[in-house]
């Protein structure tokens, strides 16, 4: 299940964010802890692969639509949905936009705070309207 996946995902990156680049190794036990399929194996090592070949416009994307927080003053817990989301949103046009802001905002839930829905929901939302145009 996707879902899973991104959580894997989710969790990898955070722990990137305090450790830099995570191994193989490191990934592949994150894919066992979740119980991924092959399929999920396959579609989360996608979305890792693309959310570190443009880390950098995905951060900048960020940053341009988190109006009034720096980069890197979001919570780590934020930062991984909407790196996520982000990537999602941005190079993933298989995936609807409304299903890579619905499991950003799952993970958070589940990982953050409750105030930090609106926050997220409103950067993934200002990113899909400017990806529209």
């Amino acid at each position: 299940m996707r879902r899973d996946s991104r959580e894997a995902v989710y969790k990898i990156l955070f722990a990137e964010l305090f450790s830099g680049e995570t191994d193989v190794e490191f990934d592949k036990l994150i894919f066992a802890e979740q119980k991924l399929t092959a399929d999920d194996c396959t579609f989360a090592n996608q979305l890792l692969t693309t959310i570190r070949e443009h880390k950098q416009e995905i951060n900048d994307l960020i940053s341009t639509f988190s109006k009034g927080y720096k980069f890197e003053r979001i919570y780590s817990t934020d930062k991984c949905a909407l790196i996520i989301a982000v990537c999602e949103l941005k190079y993933f046009d298989d995936i609807p936009s409304i299903v890579s802001i619905d499991e950003a905002l799952s993970l958070v839930r589940k990982y953050s705070t409750e105030e930090s829905l609106n926050f997220v929901n409103g950067v993934l939302a200002s990113l899909k309207k400017s990806l529209e145009v």
